[in-house]
C-alpha cells in the first residue's frame, strides 16, 4: 500500500521513553500537502513535545477537537497562546458541560480558560468538508445515550443530569487513494456504529484504517480491566474483519488489558499508538 497519511504521537497516556506522556491524546497528521491537529491532550505537554520533535504547530492547515472531554482539550490554552490565528473545530455541543460518574460524579468539560475563549473555536453542527479529501463526520446513530448511560458518562442538560448521547463527539475522516481513513479519538459511540456512519457520509467507500481510542478501560478494586466482555470484543473484531480494515492503531481509553484482547484476535494488524510514535498510512 502507498503510504499517503504520516501521524505523529505528541501525547498518549504511554512513552516510548523520551517523551512526556499523560492521560489524554494528540496527533499531527500530515495529509494531501495538509498539516493537521487533532487533539491537544490535557495540558501543554504535547506542546513540549512537539518543540523537541521539531514540530511547528503554529500555522498548521487546520486544528480539530474531537470531542469536549479535558484530557482532549486541555492543551489549547497553550496553543492559543503561540497561535493567536489559530481556529479550531469543533461540533457546536463540545463546549457545554461533560461528567462522569466513574470515582464519583465530577466534571470532565473542556476546561474553563479554555472554553471561555469561545471565538477561538469553528462550531459545526453538521457533517463537512474542511479541506480537499478531510471530512468531519458527526454521529447519526440513534439511541447512543444508552451507551453513554452504560459508561456513566453524562452532560448537563438545563438544570439536569442526563446520559451522555455524544452528540459532542466527531470523526475526522481522510479520503486517499486505498479507502477512507477513520480518526475518532475516543470512539464513544462505538466503532461499529462510527464506521457506519462514515461511511454512509461518504458515499459507503472502503475503510482501510482506524485510528484512535475505542473506549474500553475500566477499572476494578483499584486495578485496570477490560470494560468490554469477550462476546462485545469479538463482536467488534468481527466488524474490523467484515469491513476489511487492515490497520488499527489504538490507545488512550483503550487500556492495557483491552488491547491485549484485541490483539489476541485482530494479530498484527492492530498497532498501540504511545508518545513519540511516528507511523504511516
Amino acid at each position: 500500500m502507498k503510504h499517503e497519511i504520516t501521524i505523529t504521537v505528541l501525547i498518549e497516556n504511554t512513552s516510548d521513553g523520551i517523551f512526556a506522556c499523560e492521560h489524554g491524546l494528540s496527533l499531527f497528521i500530515q495529509f494531501a500537502g495538509k498539516r493537521i491537529l487533532l487533539d491537544a491532550g490535557s495540558s501543554d505537554a504535547f506542546c513540549k513535545n512537539a518543540d523537541a520533535m521539531g514540530i511547528s504547530l503554529t500555522d498548521l492547515d487546520a486544528y480539530i477537537l474531537s470531542h469536549g472531554h479535558y484530557d482532549h482539550s486541555g492543551g489549547f490554552e497553550e496553543l492559543f497562546r503561540r497561535a493567536p490565528a489559530a481556529k479550531v473545530y469543533a461540533r457546536k455541543e463540545a463546549l457545554d458541560v461533560y461528567l462522569s460518574a466513574a470515582g464519583g460524579m465530577h466534571e470532565i468539560s473542556v476546561p474553563q480558560n479554555v472554553a471561555s475563549q469561545s471565538d477561538r473555536f469553528l462550531l459545526v453542527d453538521d457533517c463537512r468538508e474542511i479541506l480537499p479529501g478531510i471530512i468531519l463526520v458527526s454521529h447519526s446513530t440513534k439511541g447512543l445515550a444508552q451507551i453513554g448511560e452504560k459508561s456513566g458518562l453524562y452532560k448537563k442538560q438545563g438544570d439536569q443530569i442526563v446520559p451522555d448521547d455524544f452528540i459532542h463527539e466527531q470523526s475526522l475522516v481522510m479520503d486517499t487513494s486505498d479507502g477512507l481513513v477513520i480518526f475518532n479519538s475516543c470512539s464513544h459511540a462505538g466503532a461499529a456504529n462510527i464506521i457506519r456512519e462514515v461511511r454512509d457520509a461518504c458515499g459507503q467507500k472502503r475503510v482501510c484504517a482506524y485510528v484512535g481510542g475505542l473506549h474500553m478501560k475500566g477499572k476494578k478494586d483499584g486495578l485496570e480491566i477490560c470494560a468490554f466482555s469477550d462476546a462485545e470484543i469479538d463482536s467488534l473484531c468481527e466488524v474490523f474483519r467484515q469491513e476489511g480494515i487492515a490497520q488499527i492503531y489504538t490507545g488512550h481509553c483503550t487500556g492495557t488489558p483491552g488491547f491485549e484482547k484485541l490483539r489476541s484476535r485482530l494479530g498484527d494488524r492492530i498497532h498501540r499508538l504511545t508518545t513519540g510514535l511516528r507511523f504511516e498510512l
